[in-house]
Order: structure tokens, then C-alpha cells, then sequence
């Protein structure tokens, strides 16, 4: 059982030993503040047994104001937000736990006390029970309910973070559906016409598509890839469509700096080239542009593209749902908050996109790398 098993853990095992260990702490802590022998002559003082008994009778009522406090007052008033009602049934609490403390008090005396309680001194009728019935009892019910909260908290964060993983997953599964179908076929259809016309490139478009795809099925599922690994699939990207559309589209792309320790999320700028070409369209005898450059400086990865002839200007398809393109732009807030700054033009028939990753995106690791290095 690991300690994290041990802490959120649901089982009837798992809840038992951590509320025992909850109040075996509670009682060393109560005992060491309370009971700490002076000297070791005091260990063999009956009075000092009975006074440590005289005071634990009291832990009964921490261990019903904590359980009202955690699974009554906090999950039914303070986490909805129903704060008078909260105030009313704590009040109500306080109430109990201490008309409970006096009756203990009293029982306590008729059992060890010859004395009537009502000639018993005021230190042992009045504040015993409010320090140690009132005050140990509200301090327990304190303490496990910050405790409680913090537990929630720390669920939701990590219940947030798995929906924005799986948001990011949905999305990636999006991006490479819109990769598929246009671009797929297109260069099939320019395989088929080269392949019948017997030209010697055949076999090398067949291959270079071949890479892409595996790297689009199958690379996509890692959480990091290498940045020169990305930037071999946009190349060869970049091959294809040259070669596909070489009479209305010319991609031009350039790399510069050291990018050997980066690391990217799979298709971050393939998607983004990708997409942008899947957004023009050419007038008769145009050959559309994209320029694209990529450089590493200053610990930072600076995407840059610009073109001409934008097909869609509103950003969503036919059918309401955002393009590819936006898709993609949506992705990279997602993946990078607060890591990165993207600048994007998309107006008079021109796009241009601007993006800078800093360095703690670039050379963070996977998860599953993570765990490898442990």
C-alpha cells in the first residue's frame, strides 16, 4: 500500500487505519502536552494515572464533534456555501460537546471523587470540562476539517487536471483527423499519376508519406517528442506538398540555432503548416506563398509563418464547428498556459502566425520519462 493508497484511498481497509492513525496521533500529542512526567518518580504515582484518566474520559466528545464536523456540518452547509445554517448547526455542536463534557465531569467524580460534585472546586466543575470537553473537542473538529478541505481541494485539482488532459487528447485526436482526409488524398492522387507516368520520384513521395503518416498515428500518442523530430516531419511535409501542388503553392522553410535538447508536444507545428494549407486557395495562375521559419535563441522557440489566400475567414467550417487551423491555435493555449506568447493575423486574404515557447516547455519531461528516471 503506498502512501498516496494510504491518504485518498477508499477502501473500508484504507479509511480505517487513516482515521486510527488520526487519533493516535491526536492522543500522543495530548498525552506528551498533558502527561509529560517531570521525573521519573511521578511514573509510579497513582495520582498521576488518575488525573490522565480524569482527562481522556473527554476524548469521546472530539471523536463525535470530528465526525459531525466532516461527514455533517462541512459536505451539507460550509462546501455549499450555506453558511448561516452552518453557524446555527455548529452553535448547535458547541452545545452538545459541552452539556456532554459536564456530564462526564459529573459521572467522573461519583467515580473517583468522595466529595459531592457541588463541593468539588471550580477548576474541576467549570474548567476542566470547558478546556479539555470544549476546547480539545473543537480544536480536534478544526483540525480534521482543515484537513478535509484540503483533501477535496486536492482532488479537484488533480480531477481538473486529468479533464484538461483528456480535453488535450480530444483535441489531438481532431488535429489528426484533419490531417488525414484533404492532404491523404491528395498525395495519393499524385502517387497514382506519377506512379502510371513511371517517374523515378515515385518511390521516394511513397516513402516520405509513409514516415509522416506512422508519425501521425502512432508518435502522436506521446506526451513529448523531440523538436528535430518534429521539424523531419514538417520537412517532409513540406516535400510533399511542393511536389502535390507544385503549380499553385510553394512552402518555404528555414531552421535556425540548437535544437537538441528541446521537446514539443507531437504535431504542435505540423498541424499549425498543415492546417494553414489546408486554409488557401489560389486564383488562376497564383502561386501561393507560406514562409516558414523556426529558431531556437535565448532558451526559446520562436515559430514564425506567414501566407497568402486565406479560404475561410471566419475560423469555422460549414457546419459552425472551428477549422483545423483554429483547432490547432486552441491546442497550443491549452498545452502551454502561461508558457508561451501567440500572435495571430488572419485578414485581407493574408495569415500570419507568430509563436514563442519558453524554455521551461521546451524542457520539461513526460510523465513516463519522469518515472523512467526514478
Amino acid at each position: 500500500m503506498t502512501k498516496n493508497d494510504l491518504i485518498f484511498g477508499n477502501s473500508i481497509k484504507q479509511r480505517l487505519i487513516r482515521h486510527l492513525a488520526l487519533w493516535v496521533c491526536l492522543c500522543l500529542y495530548f498525552l506528551i502536552v498533558n502527561f509529560y512526567p517531570k521525573s521519573l518518580s511521578e511514573l509510579f504515582i497513582a495520582s498521576t494515572y488518575r488525573q490522565a484518566f480524569q482527562k481522556l474520559i473527554y476524548v469521546p466528545i472530539s471523536i463525535q464533534s470530528v465526525y459531525i464536523s466532516i461527514y455533517f456540518l462541512l459536505p451539507r452547509f460550509l462546501l455549499k456555501e450555506k453558511y448561516f445554517y452552518f453557524f446555527i448547526s455548529f452553535f448547535f455542536l458547541v452545545c452538545i460537546n459541552i452539556t456532554c463534557a459536564f456530564l462526564l465531569t459529573k459521572w467522573l467524580v461519583h467515580l473517583t471523587q468522595k466529595i459531592p460534585f457541588q463541593q468539588q472546586p471550580v477548576n474541576l466543575r467549570v474548567f476542566q470540562p470547558i478546556m479539555y470537553g470544549l476546547g480539545l473537542s473543537m480544536a480536534a473538529s478544526g483540525i480534521a476539517t482543515i484537513l478535509r478541505l484540503l483533501k477535496i481541494d486536492y482532488l479537484k485539482q488533480k480531477e481538473n487536471e486529468r479533464l484538461q488532459k483528456q480535453k488535450i487528447n480530444t483535441e489531438l485526436q481532431l488535429i489528426k483527423t484533419n490531417i488525414h482526409p484533404h492532404f491523404l488524398s491528395d498525395a495519393l492522387k499524385n502517387i497514382s499519376i506519377l506512379l502510371r507516368n513511371g517517374s523515378v520520384d515515385s518511390p521516394g513521395i511513397i516513402l516520405n508519406l509513409s514516415e509522416l503518416l506512422s508519425y501521425i498515428l502512432y508518435d502522436n500518442e506521446k506526451e513529448q517528442v523531440s523538436v528535430l523530430q518534429e521539424l523531419k516531419m514538417v520537412k517532409e511535409y513540406i516535400k510533399l506538398e511542393n511536389e502535390i501542388h507544385a503549380d499553385s503553392l510553394f512552402v518555404s522553410f528555414e531552421e535556425e540555432g540548437e535544437f537538441q535538447k528541446m521537446r514539443v508536444a507531437p504535431l504542435l507545428f505540423l498541424s499549425l503548416i498543415q492546417n494553414t494549407c489546408e486554409q488557401l486557395t489560389a486564383l488562376p495562375f497564383q502561386i501561393l506563398t507560406i514562409f516558414i521559419n523556426i529558431k531556437a535563441k535565448n532558451n526559446q522557440l520562436i515559430f514564425n509563418l506567414k501566407s497568402d489566400g486565406q479560404r475561410d475567414k471566419s475560423g469555422h467550417n460549414s457546419n459552425g464547428h472551428k477549422n483545423g487551423l483554429s483547432q490547432a491555435l486552441d491546442r497550443i493555449q491549452s498545452l502551454y498556459p502561461h508558457q508561451h506568447h501567440l500572435e495571430t493575423y488572419r485578414e485581407n486574404e493574408h495569415i500570419s502566425i507568430s509563436l514563442v515557447l519558453e524554455s521551461g516547455a521546451l524542457h520539461a519531461r513526460s510523465l513516463s520519462e519522469q518515472k523512467e528516471g526514478q
